[in-house]
């Protein structure tokens, strides 16, 4: 079964001053090469620092293409590519961050016991999301696999686990920073990926039918009235012009197992509009 996840607890994990590193502790000699252009800020969540990231190296070749807003926040471990019609994202999908699910030879290993098991090691991927420049309002049910991609240029699934699993019971098997990899070493968040986002209105990613996912609360730092489909229309902190975006929204298992449980997650299973 390809594992994926949900969480039992209310917050999603509590928040700490402490200072985390970008060094991992894997058996190799240096830091984690995929954390450079990355600093750790003082925000800690389950052991998972948030992460500031330097796009100053691409700023100017996506602003040649005519991308402003919340594109120049992407890293630039995502190749962006503008068309007439289009943006292409592609990545490999490996997290800016240490993680459990590194070979621990790997430099950005880190030791860390999930109460759920997951086999599955990362691995490098070829993540190509193709999103419209002009998203329409049309819903359209989500499916396995990814939907969208984090600013890091991590996948995005959606709020399910494989056919006959429960997500919130998987949920144990995130990694510190809320993320885990599938049976073919494919990294990705279904919920809140702490290492972005905790509790606040940063940029997450965008879904592929063009709109943008922000974290739990709006640019005023409130918590919004959300649609069926996650999302509503407001200003954020890239657009001065109310936009239709959406936010990680809180939902509650109904499952056999874990009814009750709650969880933060990135989508309810609804694009607003339709994917690529």
């Amino acid at each position: 079964m390809a594992p994926a996840c949900g969480a039992s607890k209310d917050a999603g994990g509590s928040a700490s001053s402490a200072t985390s590193s970008s060094t991992g502790s894997g058996g190799g000699s240096g830091s984690c090469a995929l954390a450079a252009n990355t600093t750790a800020t003082s925000t800690v969540t389950n052991g998972c620092a948030r992460r500031t990231r330097d796009t100053n190296a691409c700023q100017a070749a996506r602003k040649a293409q005519g991308l402003g807003g919340a594109w120049l926040e992407f890293s630039c471990r995502v190749t962006l590519t503008k068309t007439s019609t289009s943006v292409q994202a592609v990545s490999d999908s490996q997290p800016d961050h240490p993680s459990s699910y590194f070979a621990t030879s790997n430099n950005c290993y880190e030791a860390y016991k999930t109460s759920f098991p997951n086999p599955n090691l990362i691995a490098a991927q070829s993540l190509t999301v193709s999103v419209p420049l002009t998203p329409t309002t049309t819903k359209t049910n989500m499916g396995l696999g990814f939907v969208g991609v984090a600013v890091n240029g991590v996948a995005i699934f959606d709020n399910q686990a494989a056919p006959g699993d429960d997500i919130f019971l998987e949920a144990g098997s995130f990694d510190r920073c809320g993320g885990h990899p599938q049976q073919q070493g494919q990294y990705h968040y279904h919920g809140e990926p702490y290492a972005i986002s905790f509790d606040d209105a940063a940029l997450i990613g965008v879904l592929r039918d063009g709109y943008f996912v922000y974290g739990r609360r709006d640019a005023d730092q409130s918590l919004p009235t959300l649609d069926a489909s996650g999302g509503h229309t407001g200003t954020t902190a890239d657009s001065p012009t109310p936009v239709y975006h959406y936010h990680l929204n809180q939902q509650t298992s109904t499952g056999a197992t874990t009814a009750g449980q709650k969880q933060w997650f990135l989508t309810t299973g609804t694009y607003h509009g339709t994917p690529l």
